[in-house]
């Protein structure tokens, strides 16, 4: 995981925050990395931002700030692999600005 400034820092946490209440409202089940939410499980050691299950669908979502974009490449790519391995399983990454 990339250092972010606590700028970026909170603009990230917020990042997550949406996503999170955007996945409940559509009826997920979400493990978000973020105070108020159980934490994901990880995936290949690493921790996911948000894990929303609905049913079949798995959506895996990892939210990157300006400064964490280019940092965190082996992580998404390890998020992408997982997804692209298991069936009704989606890797989205978010760029929160």
């Amino acid at each position: 995981m990339a250092k972010r400034s606590s700028r970026q820092q909170t603009k990230h946490e917020e990042g997550v925050q949406s996503s999170a209440e955007y996945y409940e409202s559509q009826g997920f089940n979400v493990q978000a990395d973020i105070q108020g939410y159980p934490k994901p499980k990880t995936i290949g050691g690493r921790r996911p931002d948000l894990i929303a299950t609905k049913g079949r669908e798995t959506v895996i979502i990892e939210h990157e700030t300006l400064d964490s974009l280019q940092k965190d490449e082996d992580q998404r790519e390890t998020f992408k692999d997982y997804a692209d391995t298991h069936n009704g399983v989606r890797f989205r990454t978010r760029v929160v600005k």
